[in-house]
């Protein structure tokens, strides 16, 4: 043992006895009022933004890439580098976040539509085009709409380019047409190039007459029926409608695929001209006619007088008789031979020399009714022979008074 200094023994404290192994205070098993009273809900924050990953592993990136740099002695020009790269890198997250373009590349993807017009067959030398532009484009500045046409055996040319607006619908006005079929696409030109065509669109300029080739009836045939069937073709789908002058009737058609037509249409007795008028789809006319004649199928006359009663007390009086005469097949009977005989009381009969129906079928006779004639009912009448030998009769009344 060692000695104290002055030779005492070292004083050892002794331990107090333990009073033997303390309880540790229970907690309870639920939170007491007080405590619930102070507690606040966790914060959990939400992750980093999208461009605040993609700026943290750049830059984990670009801190290896310039340790590398340093262990192989190339610091400055690595720095230079860095600070190029990292504004490289700025400036796309800028504009990719900034900026709606079409693209990352500033590629366009998506092609407009032409909405077809209203006719696509005109007569007109231009048409009014709307364009549907893609979404992502409407209200960017740097994008146009460029207009081409193909026409037959030639390459696209382009007709015109108009920036994009603030709408999605673009209005094209007043594009000029050449003869025959245009086929109209558009495109979206843009900082990154120019995009898909849309699909084609057509338009016809046609400003020709359609021509018209009545089959059926031959201009001049005679007809016994009430009506008559007009046949024929010319442009297809279009617009046929007759009228029959004679008697006012009008029938319509539409000309099928072929342009055949074909139509019935009501008839008068006698000379019937109808009036065929032709309208194609791009709103062009033409016309055609054709005469018929409706007859009864019979030979038939009429007669009429200038005078058909007189005063005896003021005879001689002057009177002329008229007949015209119809064929069978409804048309005037020319060269028609007529005998006209008049009978009143009182005076012998008065008969004509033969006369010659003229082109419309019409012979005349003049004469006198003399004085003596008596009062009482007379006659007047006329025998047509035609050339081939039928014949057949009329009759008008007279009066003496």
């Amino acid at each position: 043992m060692e000695l104290r200094r002055g030779g005492r023994p070292p004083q050892v404290r002794p331990r107090p006895t333990s009073p033997g192994p303390t309880r540790g205070r229970i907690r309870p098993a639920a939170p007491s009022p007080t405590r619930l009273s102070r507690h606040r809900e966790i914060d959990r924050r939400r992750g980093l933004p999208l461009v605040a990953k993609f700026a943290l592993a750049g830059g984990v990136l670009v801190l290896g890439w310039l340790c590398l740099m340093i262990g192989l002695g190339i610091v400055g020009p690595a720095v230079s580098s860095l600070g190029k790269g990292l504004g490289d890198m700025l400036g796309s997250l800028t504009h990719l976040v900034a900026t709606p373009s079409p693209s990352a590349s500033g590629a366009i993807t998506d092609a407009p539509v032409i909405e077809p017009p209203d006719q696509a067959t005109t007569k007109t030398a231009s048409v009014d085009l709307t364009v549907l532009v893609p979404a992502s484009v409407v209200g960017v500045e740097g994008y146009t709409c460029r207009l081409y046409v193909t026409l037959p055996d030639a390459q696209p040319a382009v007709v015109t380019e108009t920036a994009v607006g603030g709408t999605s619908q673009l209005v094209l006005s007043d594009v000029a047409l050449a003869k025959g079929v245009n086929s109209f696409t558009a495109t979206i030109v843009g900082p990154g190039g120019e995009g898909p065509a849309s699909k084609p669109v057509k338009v016809t300029l046609d400003v020709t007459k359609p021509k018209i080739a009545i089959s059926a009836p031959k201009s001049g045939a005679s007809i016994t029926g009430t009506s008559v069937t007009v046949k024929g073709k010319t442009q297809a789908a279009s617009d046929v409608r007759i009228q029959n002058d004679a008697n006012g009737a009008t029938a319509t058609d539409t000309a099928d695929d072929t342009g055949a037509f074909s139509a019935p249409i009501a008839i008068a007795a006698g000379p019937n001209n109808l009036t065929i008028t032709v309208t194609d789809p791009a709103g062009n006319s033409n016309t055609a006619t054709v005469t018929v004649n409706k007859g009864s199928g019979k030979l038939k006359a009429t007669l009429s007088s200038s005078i058909y009663q007189f005063n005896s007390k003021t005879l001689p009086k002057h009177v002329t008789l008229t007949v015209v005469v119809v064929g069978a097949d409804g048309k005037p009977a020319a060269g028609a031979t007529a005998l006209f005989t008049i009978s009143v009381p009182g005076i012998p009969a008065v008969v004509s020399s033969p006369v010659t129906t003229d082109a419309t079928g019409t012979a005349t006779f003049s004469t006198t009714i003399p004085k003596g004639a008596m009062k009482g009912s007379g006659v007047a009448d006329v025998l047509v022979t035609m050339p081939n030998g039928k014949q057949t009769t009329a009759r008008a009344a007279l009066t003496v008074r």
